[in-house]
């Protein structure tokens, strides 16, 4: 049974997200994800979906293939227990590269529901979208009949109140939503125009449920999020000021090393990764050295800065961070590059 805080906080996403005009609230980013492609493909009645090699859109089977983050980290890409029938249905393509998609559109005529991707992605640290990537991405899609679908777990309401497609410019067909949205209880929603969700049960035949999606906790603190943005929309401005502040400190610190580094930034997001090349794909994120990396991470640990415990995870700044204690980072990030620059 929907409640009226579920209502209200439809209401305000729909108020705050570009190009949509319905939600369905579900209880995580996986959810979310894995019900954006079921509706993809009920309403385009095709199997197959393109996604890219370090992008991570939680752990449901069609995901698992050449996923970011967790996956890569913990050395399972290509987790057991995916079927070989799910792993044809996925076509894999390469971030910032579009030649690679339209390959894979040729060789499947007609055979591709949606792209699902995340617009900036944050699960082989930050790699921002290169130059007219996105555009060239919902040209094909709209050329070809095909859904694109922006995984917006991390970078909804993060980046802009409209998330990455107000960011950036660009509008995907179905934007997926967690994290924020939730205010820090479990929650993922997905959301479209009104003529792809009239696909979903019980107006239409793409069933999707769950107990407790919608439930009152998590709408109550989602409202409460996503109204205190509202009401403050130079907290964006000011995240992006203190981030740039911060891949400033930190170019400077570890500059200091003669180890190679790469910073990459976009909005709150940034990561380091230790690399000779620029990162702006999986294969260039993978050459980072991870040893040093987790040397790296120790020695931040040691001086109380808590960073994430991948290579392949993007940092993200909130705004009750401080310049002392972006200051303190960044000397820490000094000390524990000395550290690691005689080892």
């Amino acid at each position: 049974m929907p409640t009226a805080l579920e209502t209200e906080l439809a209401e305000k996403v729909i108020s705050m997200v570009p190009n949509v005009e319905k939600v369905r609230f579900v209880n995580s980013g996986t959810e979310a994800c894995m019900s954006a492609v079921r509706l993809a493909r009920g309403y385009t009645g095709r199997d197959k979906i393109i996604k890219f090699a370090g992008c991570y859109h939680g752990h449901a089977d069609a995901f698992l293939i050449q996923a970011g983050s967790g996956a890569v980290t913990f050395g399972s890409p290509n987790s057991p227990g995916v079927t070989p029938g799910t792993a044809r249905d996925t076509l894999l393509a390469n971030y910032n590269d579009l030649e690679s998609v339209e390959t894979l559109i040729k060789a499947n005529p007609g055979a591709i529901a949606a792209i699902i991707l995340e617009p900036v992605a944050g699960n082989m640290g930050c790699i921002p979208p290169e130059a007219g990537f996105l555009e060239g991405l919902r040209a094909l899609c709209t050329r070809h009949g095909i859904l694109l679908i922006f995984d917006e777990v991390m970078t909804g309401f993060r980046l802009a109140p409209g998330g990455a497609q107000e960011a950036l410019g660009i509008r995907a067909d179905i934007a997926t939503f967690g994290k924020v949205l939730g205010g820090g209880l479990p929650v993922g929603a997905f959301a479209a125009a009104g003529e792809i969700m009239r696909h979903l049960a019980p107006e239409g035949p793409v069933y999707q449920a769950g107990t407790l999606s919608g439930n009152p906790l998590a709408m109550g603190a989602g409202l409460a999020m996503l109204t205190a943005i509202e009401a403050d929309p130079e907290v964006f401005s000011r995240l992006e000021q203190k981030t740039a502040y911060l891949h400033k400190g930190l170019q400077s610190a570890l500059e200091a090393s003669d180890l190679p580094f790469q910073i990459n930034r976009f909005g709150s997001m940034i990561s380091v990764h230790f690399t000779d090349i620029p990162v702006r794909d999986f294969e260039s994120a993978a050459t980072g050295n991870n040893p040093h990396f987790k040397t790296y991470f120790h020695g931040m640990l040691d001086r109380g800065i808590y960073l994430p415990p991948s290579a392949f995870e993007s940092y993200f700044l909130n705004d009750a961070l401080s310049y002392e204690d972006l200051d303190l980072a960044i000397a820490s990030a000094g000390a524990a590059m000395s550290r690691n620059a005689t080892r």
